[in-house]
Parts: structure tokens; C-alpha cells; sequence
């Protein structure tokens, strides 16, 4: 369709937006002054959800309207692949709504609406956007000291100047351009970490082991669905080597690139750095000791980017497109005992069985079959991949940021 007549035929977008967005925040405020887990309060959530939806729909007609060019062209675009993302992730969130609603209709069935559920999908930027549940505000204490672990275990700073090292990038940064990532993010809580991981003690939310050392150009994009770091092994591994990277003290990780329609992948990392996006695919992540971060907590993060390009590059409907490389193999090339099988299957059945290789990092244990899910999907929504001023370095809020501070402003 002509980019004119889309925008003469769709003037009414602006309003249902508003008009979706103010029942929004109304039946948000019913959910807060019920807090109950009874089979009303997933009735009230799942129309919430859908709700929210159908925000997500017409902001993707908004986004399409806006643009220039022909609709194929827009389904290329970083800003049609972060709308599909969040499309698909609240399609996901309201399909584990209705679930829950059904299970607690059902007379005599074993009623399993555990605590974490509500927390996940209540929390803050996540879910249903009610304030005060889930990880809560992060503790600048807390997260300097993290960070400040992570610099010691890595020898990540300079000996004579104010740099500190990026592992992924290769070389020394400035050290207010170095960010301590999370690979579990804080978002979520140590409730859910310890649901899908197990129960680890100490806690490992804040542990080095769910850590990385990164550039801020780098870190902006980690969880954008561009790239993930995989097991540094040859494209046709033989047993024996599979088998002597697993049983490795100190294992090698590279970074590969998974978005390469990107149209960023030939421009530079930033203005002080001569790597392109490109550069960095295949090369080993460079580490100054032994501490690597743990396989399972990497795992995960290669999960999450699995699903979010899955879901981001599906703008035409249809199935979703295989992420394999070159010779048709999986880029986690080695199995393992990360999650549990159980959630990944459901991983696997929402993006298709061409992805049943992430079974292989299949643990024993088992959990809530559709906590790793929606868990991903909560975290899709609430980091869009690309926001426009993602390379620009400045501060921009969101729309949903500033609703809900409205909102918390309102029940002061």
C-alpha cells in the first residue's frame, strides 16, 4: 500500500491508542486492589493482557503508517522487529494467563498458582506494570559491588591508566564505558532464578558467575536479539573435541552474530573503536584470568536471543525462521545440564520444533513448564530491542515508564 494512503486511511490510530492505554490503567488498578490467586484475578489478568495486546497491534499499524517506504521494506527495519517481539511476547503472556485461568476452573484439579507467578507478572516495566512486587528498585550498593567483583576476578583494570577491560570487544575502554551485565537480569528476582536454576547458596543473582564486563555500545544491543556468545568450537566438531571442551576447567567462549540482515553489522562499534559488528562475529571472548562466567546463566542469555529473533523476524506471519549456521548446525554447539527440559520444551513448541536443538542443554530437574517462557516473554516486552536513541547514548523514558509513574504518583 501507497505510505500516503496508509496514513490517510488509519487517522483514528492516535485515539485508540489513548483509549486502549486508559483502560489499561483502570483494570491495572482493579488487579492492585485485589491480590488474590483465585480463578477471577487470571480471568481479570488474561483481559488486562489482551488489552495490552491490542495496544501492541495498533502501535504496529502506527509504526507501518509512519513509514516511508513500501511494507516490505518495513519489515526489515529494527523498529518492526521490536514491535513484533513485544506483539508476540504479550501474545505469550496472555496465552500463560488463560492457562492459569482454565486450571482454577477446573473442579478437583491441583491448583498450582504459586507466588512467583504473580510477582513475575506484576512487577514493574514486566507484566501488568503494578508497582512494588518482584526484584524491587536495585541497591546502588549492591550493584557496585557486583561490578567491583567482577573487575577483581577478571584483573579488568589498568594498571596505570582509568581503563577497564571488555572481554567481548578485546580492548581496553574508558571506565565509565564499562557496564557490569547481568546475564539473568536483576528484573526478574532470585525467586525466579532459583525456580528454573535451583536454589544455589550463595544466592547468585549479584555473582560474578551471572556476569559479564561489558562496553556500553555493546551492552546496549546484548539482549537485542544481534548476538550471543556460544561455546568457541570448530563448525564440524568431533567427539573428542565436544567432549574435551565440556570436561575443560577453563572453557572458551566466541561471539556470534545472529541478525546478519542488520544493517548496522559494516558500521563501527563506536567512534573510538575500529571494530565493526561484523568483526566481532566468531572472534573468542578475551579474558585477562581463568573466571569465565557459569555455562548456564550464558545459556540462557543464548536462549532468550533465540527467541527474540524468532519472534522479531516472523513480521510476515508464517513459520519462523531457523537459526543455524552455515552448515546447517546449531550455534550452541554442545550439550549440557542448564534448564529444565521441561521449560524448554515449551521454548521449543512456541518457536518450533526446527529448534528442538536447544533440547540438548536439558537439565533433570523440572519446574512450572511455562516459567522460562514467560519469564523470556516478560523480558522482551519490558527491554525493546532497539529503541531509536539506542546508539545515540541519550536518556529517553518510554511511554510505559512514564504511565506508570503516573500511575504510582496517583496511589501516593
Amino acid at each position: 500500500m501507497n505510505p500516503s494512503k496508509r496514513r490517510a486511511d488509519s487517522p483514528e490510530l492516535e485515539s485508540q491508542r489513548a483509549d486502549l492505554q486508559g483502560l489499561i490503567n483502570m483494570n491495572r488498578k482493579k488487579l492492585k486492589a485485589q491480590g488474590s490467586f483465585n480463578a477471577t484475578f487470571w480471568a481479570q489478568s488474561e483481559y488486562v493482557a489482551n488489552l495490552v495486546l491490542r495496544k501492541a497491534e495498533v502501535e504496529r499499524k502506527i509504526s507501518l503508517r509512519d513509514f516511508t517506504g513500501p511494507q516490505s521494506d518495513w519489515e526489515k527495519t529494527d523498529a518492526a522487529n521490536s514491535i513484533m517481539q513485544t506483539v508476540k511476547a504479550q501474545q505469550t503472556e496472555t496465552m500463560v494467563y488463560k492457562k492459569r485461568k482454565e486450571d482454577g476452573e477446573e473442579k478437583g484439579k491441583k491448583r498450582r498458582f504459586r507466588a512467583l507467578f504473580m510477582r513475575l507478572f506484576t512487577t514493574s516495566k514486566m507484566g501488568l506494570g503494578i508497582m512494588s512486587t518482584g526484584a524491587g528498585k536495585r541497591d546502588p550498593g549492591t550493584q557496585s559491588a557486583f561490578r567491583n567483583e567482577l573487575i577483581a576476578v577478571g584483573n579488568a583494570k589498568h594498571e596505570t591508566e582509568d581503563y577497564l577491560w571488555c572481554p567481548v570487544l578485546g580492548e581496553w575502554c574508558m571506565d565509565t564505558d564499562i557496564q557490569a551485565a547481568h546475564l539473568f537480569p536483576y528484573m526478574h528476582g532470585q525467586d525466579a532464578m532459583d525456580a528454573i536454576f535451583g536454589r544455589k547458596r550463595p544466592p547468585e543473582l549479584f555473582s560474578t558467575k551471572n556476569g559479564l564486563l561489558l562496553f556500553n555500545g555493546i551492552e546496549r544491543v546484548f539482549d537485542a536479539g544481534k548476538l550471543v556468545i556460544v561455546p568457541d568450537l570448530t563448525e564440524r566438531p568431533a567427539i573428542e573435541e565436544l567432549l574435551a571442551w565440556i570436561q575443560r576447567e577453563t572453557r572458551e567462549y566466541k561471539i556470534k552474530v545472529i541478525d546478519l540482515s542488520w544493517d548496522r553489522l559494516d558500521k563501527r562499534i563506536s567512534a573510538y573503536h575500529a571494530k565493526t559488528w561484523r568483526d566481532l562475529d566468531g572472534q573468542r571472548l578475551q579474558f585477562r584470568t581463568s573466571f569465565r562466567p557459569a555455562a548456564r546463566y550464558l545459556y540462557y542469555h543464548y536462549c532468550v536471543q533465540v527467541l527474540r529473533r524468532a519472534w522479531g523476524h516472523n513480521t510476515g506471519g508464517g513459520a519462523l525462521p531457523t537459526l543455524k549456521n552455515e552448515i546447517g548446525k546449531p550455534f550452541w554447539g554442545t550439550p549440557g545440564r542448564y534448564l529444565p527440559k521441561n521449560m524448554l520444551l515449551a521454548i521449543v513448541e512456541e518457536i518450533g520444533h526446527d529448534y528442538k536443538e536447544l533440547l540438548e542443554g536439558a537439565a533433570s530437574n523440572k519446574g512450572d513448564n511455562d516459567l522460562l517462557l514467560a519469564i523470556a516473554s516478560c523480558q522482551v516486552k519490558s527491554r525493546p530491542a532497539l529503541r531509536p536513541n539506542t546508539f545515540t547514548g541519550e536518556e529517553e523514558d518510554s511511554e510505559e515508564e512514564e504511565e506508570e509513574e503516573e500511575e504510582e504518583s496517583d496511589d501516593e
